[in-house]
């Protein structure tokens, strides 16, 4: 049987997190907005967004963040080269870069190896891979505060302890293709369930934030749910994936996210919670709940149906 795997630290308090300072440098503004209003609803106190890495660096010391959340591919001065310039600090001293050592995050779209050597090389801490959800952006403020790595000052390399591998968009208790499909120890399941709170929690808070349901917002909803979905199968939580497989066939049901009524969507958020706190000896609530769930999907795909078949009926017939 292979070693036991941990999640990612995702037990920051809202306390913990209410006291942080995190800067966000992405020259997209939607992208931006984005990742600041998941961390402001994860619960950061203070979240300040820079279009372009050279004001970022000009207003590091008077924000002097905590965390720095930049992406990869920027104009005048891309993601790699921010992050030498705050570790380079550390050998050239001055007064623009107060912490060289402050832990930076790389968001990204470039997964391949020479991308992640280049960053590592740079001095980045930690890498989220787009498109992201709200737990992998919250894991990895987790990460770096919860398991801080060593600050190295050489000629060759400035920046934290290279010998842990990194950890791209790594949100679930396996990171590997080869890890093992299912996980039956109930301590793995308890920490996945941990995950999988945070995560709803999050994204609930940014969509009340945002007054509702956009493209964007609806699309990772998607993709939390099929994450969800895949963290229960690694851990056996049966109630969990029957739930997530109601929602993803309501979807499908519906023609993709963008189509989805948010009232079932938050149906089937709560229904998540409540399993997730019901003891798993339980299994006649667990069943009467999700079986109201399936019904609720089933209509109102059958509704939706009715409705294309009269909005057809009432087309007009060109002449």
């Amino acid at each position: 049987m292979s070693a036991r795997r941990s999640l990612p630290s995702t037990n920051l308090t809202r306390a913990d997190l209410s006291e942080l300072c995190v800067l966000v440098v992405d020259d997209h503004g939607h992208t931006a907005r984005l990742i600041a209003d998941i961390l402001r609803a994860g619960g950061v106190g203070r979240v300040h967004v820079k279009t372009d890495s050279k004001h970022a660096l000009a207003s590091l010391h008077a924000i002097n963040p905590d965390i720095i959340f930049t992406d990869r591919m920027m104009p005048y001065m891309d993601g790699l080269t921010f992050a030498q310039t705050i570790r380079q600090a550390a050998l050239v001293g001055g007064d623009v870069v107060p912490r060289p050592e402050i832990p930076i995050v790389m968001v990204t779209s470039q997964a391949a190896l020479l991308d992640v050597e280049l960053a590592r090389q740079a001095g980045v801490n930690e890498f989220v891979l787009k498109p992201f959800t709200p737990a992998a952006l919250l894991s990895r403020i987790e990460l770096v505060l919860r398991k801080p790595r060593p600050f190295v000052v050489s000629e060759s390399y400035v920046g934290p302890d290279r010998r842990r591998k990194a950890q791209l968009d790594y949100s679930g208790p396996t990171r590997r293709r080869s890890d093992p499909v299912e996980m039956s120890d109930a301590g793995e399941r308890n920490l996945t369930r941990q995950t999988i709170a945070v995560e709803l929690a999050a994204l609930r808070r940014l969509i009340r934030a945002r007054g509702g349901l956009d493209r964007s917002l609806m699309q990772m909803t998607h993709r939390v749910i099929q994450h969800t979905r895949f963290r229960a199968l690694q851990v056996r939580d049966r109630t969990v994936e029957r739930t997530t497989n109601s929602l993803l066939a309501y979807i499908d049901a519906v023609g993709g996210p963008e189509a989805c009524d948010r009232e079932i969507l938050e149906v089937h958020f709560d229904a998540i919670v409540t399993l997730m706190g019901i003891d798993e000896a339980d299994t006649a609530q667990a069943d009467k709940i999700i079986r109201n769930l399936e019904l609720t999907v089933e209509y109102k795909a059958a509704e939706r149906l009715k409705e294309e078949a009269r909005l057809k009926t009432e087309m007009p017939i060109a002449v």
